[in-house]
């Protein structure tokens, strides 16, 4: 089985809904799946790619809410970065 069909196999979207499910409810309420799933996709899994169904799902339960705060906060940054002044009008005000 390639990457390819880990990542969009049912089981390993099982897996993310249920760890999604999990930190939501423990830890994050606003956390979304999508979040989740992200985290795992471009950021655990961008230079260690699971080799198996097996793997990628220890990946998916071993995963830690700091890890995707942490990508998260990252991601936030690099949009930020890439936005114009004029984007951030309503935040700090202005006619």
């Amino acid at each position: 089985m390639n990457y390819e069909d880990i990542v969009h196999n049912p089981q390993v979207k099982l897996a993310i809904s249920l760890k999604h499910l999990h930190l939501q409810r423990e830890e994050l309420a606003s956390l979304t799946y999508q979040q989740v799933e992200a985290t795992m996709l471009h950021y655990i899994w961008k230079y260690k790619k699971p080799a198996s169904l097996h793997q990628a799902v220890d990946d998916i339960f071993a995963l830690q809410l700091g890890e995707i705060v942490g990508y998260l906060s990252n991601q936030a940054i690099v949009v930020g970065s890439q936005m114009e002044l004029d984007d951030f009008q309503d935040l700090i005000g202005g006619h």
